[in-house]
């Protein structure tokens, strides 16, 4: 009895000990990035940036993570085509980004999962399957080609006047008669003076 405590005893030592006996070489999750990560959405055809794009993006820390979408942030892109990762979604491993109402270049379509750390230390450009452009990468840049609309590519149109519409036509009674008009006191006169 007193052999099975010593080894108990011993392989609890042993385990309280090993993990200080690792040092600092892993590093414990959640990580802290300060740094910001941009997110640049652009036509896949001739590289013009997709303002106002409505962004969802789904975070973890492995694909499992990504599939349940435990966190989930939107954005939307400015003027330039630019967006900013969410605070709340910095830290993790993979961010997967689709663009609303469109259609990726990616191989896939509609979403597209990618690791923040490449993205962080050197930036990274999705495959284009639209065009043959090819942008540089920027450390902290994520660049997304996308499938442009037809608005997104005309021109703004001076809008058109619309004329005004008809007013509405009288009620009808239930049984589909026209309401009586009321009968005037002049008609009663003119009557009795033609009939006399």
């Amino acid at each position: 009895m007193t052999i099975a405590r010593t080894l108990s005893l011993a392989l609890c030592v042993m385990t309280l000990a090993l993990p200080g006996s690792m040092g600092k070489s892993e590093q414990s999750l959640p990580a802290i990035h300060p740094e910001p990560i941009t997110i640049r959405i652009l036509n896949g055809k001739d590289g013009t940036p997709l303002a106002h794009v409505h962004l969802l993006l789904v975070a973890g820390y492995d694909d499992r993570d990504l599939r349940q979408g435990f966190w989930s942030g939107e954005a939307t892109t400015n003027a330039k085509g630019q967006a900013s990762l969410p605070d709340s979604l910095k830290n993790f491993s993979f961010v997967a980004v689709s663009v609303a109402k469109r259609r990726l270049c990616a191989a896939r379509g509609r979403s597209l999962s990618v690791d923040l750390d490449n993205v962080r230390s050197e930036g990274m450009s999705t495959p284009n399957r639209c065009g043959n452009l090819m942008f540089a990468d920027k450390p902290g840049v994520l660049t997304v080609f996308a499938k442009a609309h037809a608005e997104d590519l005309l021109s703004p149109i001076a809008p058109i006047a619309v004329p005004a519409a008809k007013p509405p036509a009288p009620c009808r009674s239930k049984r589909g008669a026209r309401p009586k008009a009321k009968r005037q006191p002049n008609q009663a006169v003119r009557y009795q003076e033609a009939a006399g």
